[in-house]
């Protein structure tokens, strides 16, 4: 074989090989778009020349977190803010992996599919703490099922009044909303009307729940279970009492009243709110001084903690260098291609991944190169001809 030989099948064996990488369709574009545009700000990269040329199917990962988001007045303006989601506590791969025949990394997994399969399945929030006292309700077509000691046990609920020195814990809800302020909405409404057409009958009951302090509104999203018990002595029972067919109030042992102008960190349900809350009023107390601090500025609060999806996987970019930015020797080569791998953490949103965290897990620097291994595995060293070597070593321009 001629050197000219040799050298043919030594370049058709590099472009036979730089094809092996796969080709995404556009709909696994579309969904890594927003992953993309991320990188390429955070490397100070041109978005628009990176490719995605790998994603390792078998590190798929799959989790729930929480998101947190606050909707304010603050005068006659409504602010509405969003907290990062939460860390995931445990990650999952079996019910949803979606590795091809051959477990080919270069593959990308069905993650087109597996993006849709998890997005059209809502995701539920794990178990929340709320303390009492509150009036639970659920919204559209959803049901309560409540669990009291004593192995005490109610089916599709539709309201819940918890009294003071409660606790219930909520599972499997989609989304659990807070409201605050001057206006309690439809669950404070309710409770009064009910409270007329039993006032013949309850006439001193009445009275008596007038003194009590007025309870805070929780929405719940979707069918989710509750588990009610005394702060104190959680295994005590509890007494109920059904206001309507599908509303149950928790009676507390004792009545608070209700002369109370502002509400403070022991009255919140939700305690997991309390840091953000206070990030909240530090950041007003910066720009609206004394106004924020007096009560007079917050008008209404909505806080809601939601749900999300989220996916952690591995993606190798892929981008051509640019020669101004690149820094080499001048006797080097610069290199064909860039190769980047990076660990994604994102959010499923939309049949869409939204970033959330990214961090570069190989950074290195890949050149479109074959093994020596397999470009002479099928060759016969007897075949080659003879290598005439100059007489003159070849050397480097190198100053000691």
């Amino acid at each position: 074989m001629s050197r000219r030989g040799l050298a043919i099948t030594f370049l058709w064996f590099l472009s036979f090989h730089s094809t092996l990488a796969f080709t995404l369709t556009s709909n696994t574009t579309h969904i890594l778009q927003d992953v993309v545009k991320d990188i390429a700000k955070k490397q100070n990269w041109d978005w628009e020349g990176i490719q995605v040329s790998q994603l390792v199917a078998s590190k798929f990962r799959l989790g729930t977190s929480r998101r947190y988001e606050f909707r304010i007045r603050l005068g006659k303006s409504y602010l509405l803010f969003k907290f990062p989601d939460e860390e995931v506590d445990s990650w999952s791969t079996s019910k949803f992996d979606r590795r091809t025949a051959g477990d080919d990394e270069s593959d990308d997994g069905g993650l087109p599919d597996l993006v849709k399969e998890v997005g059209s399945v809502p995701p539920l929030l794990r178990t929340l703490k709320l303390e009492g006292p509150f009036v639970l309700s659920v919204a559209g077509v959803g049901q309560l099922s409540l669990s009291l000691p004593l192995n005490t046990s109610y089916n599709n609920l539709k309201h819940v009044v918890v009294g003071e020195g409660m606790i219930v814990e909520v599972t499997g809800a989609r989304e659990v909303s807070l409201f605050h302020g001057s206006d309690f909405g439809f669950a404070g409404n309710e409770r009064e009307s009910i409270s007329r057409k039993n006032k013949e009958r309850n006439g001193f009951r009445d009275f008596f729940y007038s003194l009590c302090k007025p309870l805070v509104p929780i929405r719940i999203l979707g069918y989710a279970s509750l588990r009610a018990y005394k702060t104190r002595n959680p295994d005590e029972s509890i007494n109920t009492v059904f206001m309507s067919k599908n509303m149950i109030e928790l009676l507390p042992d004792k009545c608070y009243s209700r002369n109370v102008q502002k509400t403070t960190k022991k009255e919140r349900p939700i305690q997991s709110l309390d840091s953000r809350i206070a990030k909240l009023e530090n950041v007003f107390s910066m720009y609206l001084g004394d106004r924020v601090q007096n009560g007079g500025m917050w008008g209404f609060m909505r806080a809601t903690v939601k749900a999300s999806s989220i996916i952690r996987f591995q993606l190798e970019l892929e981008k051509t260098p640019e020669k101004n930015k690149t820094r080499q020797v001048e006797w080097r080569t610069i290199p064909l291609v860039e190769r980047l791998w990076f660990e994604v953490t994102a959010r499923i949103e939309d049949e869409k991944l939204k970033p959330i965290f990214v961090k570069k897990v190989r950074p290195f620097v890949a050149v479109d190169t074959a093994s020596w291994s397999n470009l002479m595995s099928n060759l016969s060293f007897t075949k080659f001809p003879s290598i005439l070597v100059p007489p003159e070593a070849l050397t480097l321009d190198v100053k000691w």
